[in-house]
């Protein structure tokens, strides 16, 4: 079992209300305002060795054995419900519920994903049960007609967060018990969670005696601790600061919304939860990274808030940052089909081809020789989900992205995609073209062939149906190559780019004399 306190007890099977005397306090006064049997002031006076039972010095701590004071209960009641929340009755059946509800000892309540319950007590203390979490409200108990309040809660799983005796009232005890350890807190401000067999702490404000397996360590702020399968609590580790979330962008235009943290020593994961206000009353989205991104699903456009922060090799986690961004990703970009990113097409009046958007009634096409898209050469608003160009492209590199329109709603642009369009090579000028045979050697000189091309020469002897009986690449200007056969000739020439792209052919027929 682990308890969360914030008042100094003699021991988990005796509590104690260690009473600050006021101005004009005595003890027996104090009897009959608060005991059950007034006579117990002799009980007091022992148990605190004072002399004069008529007189109490200002500010003397009395101890009052919580058996002795009058008592009643004390319902805590529900200040905040987000997302699926419920009351788990002893059927187990599920009960909503709402904002103001009261809520009486023996309550379990429990939270789904992106949920959030904050319930408060008689002493003002509010505790925020987090997302997949379920707890038991053990004793709500109201004693002295008020003068101390006793909580006890019990988590069975998930995590809380804990704002404690907000008054800071001498004596009130706020205790949130697990299966796995024990723990006197007497901070105002830490968290607490808990798993099958481990506890974790870590205390915002104030100091946390944490204790396990018969041994307890101080727990101050900024430190937490933690205590795994029943073993001693281990020694405070110092909680990791606030993410530097300057860094992160202020405007995105995609989902999963993505966060890349800034690297932070002794981080290892990141804790981040997406919410509509600066409370963090409604949780949107929430998510552990496990690693530098951290991502969120299913988020609509609008403003948000994102509160981040870092967790450590323990799985200790450190304080808050909050950052605010806005979100304008629908409706979605298209994704593109054909041509694909850094296809070289020869078409000189391209189709271009993408998913079609289910909210999207048309769609804007954009098209620049530049990836800033700072020479736009097509701008065009298209009803379906494909683009042929009307006019020919110059041959060169070309950069095009897509948004979706709905009516007024302008989505954001989705990813550049790039193509070259690069015309095949024309055919061979043949008209200067020279064939000359000597002996059984043929000599062809034409003209050079243009820039950035080279030539590709078959020859075909009709004459014994052969085909490719001679072929040679990468030629220039001239060349020659060894007759196999006499007679009638056929020599086919293309231009070949660099890339392998051949263009068509110019044919030549000759004729090859036997010597």
């Amino acid at each position: 079992m682990i308890s969360i306190s914030q008042s100094l007890f003699a021991d988990e099977t005796s509590p104690e209300w260690r009473y600050s005397a006021w101005p004009g306090d005595n003890l027996i006064q104090f009897a009959n305002r608060y005991l059950l049997n007034p006579d117990d002031w002799r009980v007091l006076q022992k148990l605190n060795a004072i002399k004069n039972p008529k007189k109490l010095q200002v500010g003397q701590i009395v101890r009052v054995p919580l058996m002795l004071v009058k008592q009643a209960p004390a319902p805590a009641e529900v200040v905040l419900v987000s997302g699926q929340v419920a009351i788990i009755n002893a059927d187990k059946a599920m009960q909503t519920v709402s904002v103001g509800q009261q809520l009486h000892a023996g309550t379990t309540l429990t939270t789904a994903q992106n949920s959030r319950l904050d319930v408060r007590f008689a002493d003002g203390s509010v505790v925020a049960m987090q997302s997949n979490s379920t707890m038991k409200l053990d004793t709500l108990s109201m004693y002295s007609g008020g003068g101390m309040v006793d909580t006890r809660l019990r988590l069975q799983q998930g995590k809380v967060e804990a704002a404690a005796n907000p008054k800071h009232v001498q004596g009130n005890q706020l205790q949130i018990m697990t299966p796995s350890a024990v723990a006197a807190v007497r901070g105002t401000h830490f968290r607490v969670s808990t798993d099958a067999d481990s506890i974790k702490q870590e205390t915002l404000e104030g100091n946390v005696a944490l204790s396990a397996a018969g041994e307890e360590v101080a727990v101050k702020k900024g430190f937490g601790s933690l205590s795994e399968g029943g073993a001693p609590p281990m020694p405070p580790i110092l909680l990791l600061a606030a993410p530097n979330t300057k860094v992160l962008p202020s405007k995105l235009d995609a989902l999963p919304l993505t966060f890349n943290m800034p690297a932070q020593d002794g981080a290892v994961a990141w804790v981040g939860q997406i919410s509509v206000d600066a409370q963090f009353k409604t949780v949107l989205a929430e998510n552990v990274s496990q690693g530098a991104a951290l991502t969120f699903a299913g988020v609509p456009d609008g403003q948000y808030f994102l509160k981040v922060r870092a967790k450590d090799t323990k799985g200790l986690e450190g304080y808050d940052a909050v950052h605010i961004f806005d979100l304008n990703a629908q409706p979605f970009a298209p994704k593109i089909v054909k041509p694909s990113e850094a296809e070289i097409l020869r078409d000189a009046n391209p189709q271009l081809d993408w998913t079609a958007v289910e909210q999207a009634k048309n769609y804007r096409v954009e098209i620049a020789q530049d990836a800033d898209f700072k020479n736009v050469v097509e701008n065009r608003e298209v009803s379906i989900n494909t683009y042929k160009f009307d006019k020919s492209l110059p041959p060169g590199q070309y950069f095009w992205r897509l948004s979706s329109l709905n009516g007024d709603d302008k989505g954001p642009y989705g990813k550049v995609n790039h193509f070259s369009y690069k015309p095949l090579p024309i055919a061979p000028d043949i008209s200067q073209l020279k064939i000359s045979v000597l002996q059984n050697r043929v000599f062809v000189t034409t003209v050079n062939p243009p820039d950035g091309l080279s030539y590709q020469a078959i020859l075909h002897n009709e004459k014994n149906h052969q085909l490719s009986v001679w072929s040679g690449s990468d030629l220039g200007a001239t060349f020659d190559f060894l007759l196999k056969e006499y007679g009638k000739q056929t020599l086919v020439m293309r231009h070949v780019q660099a890339d392998g792209t051949k263009g068509p052919d110019a044919i030549v027929e000759f004729d090859a004399p036997a010597p």
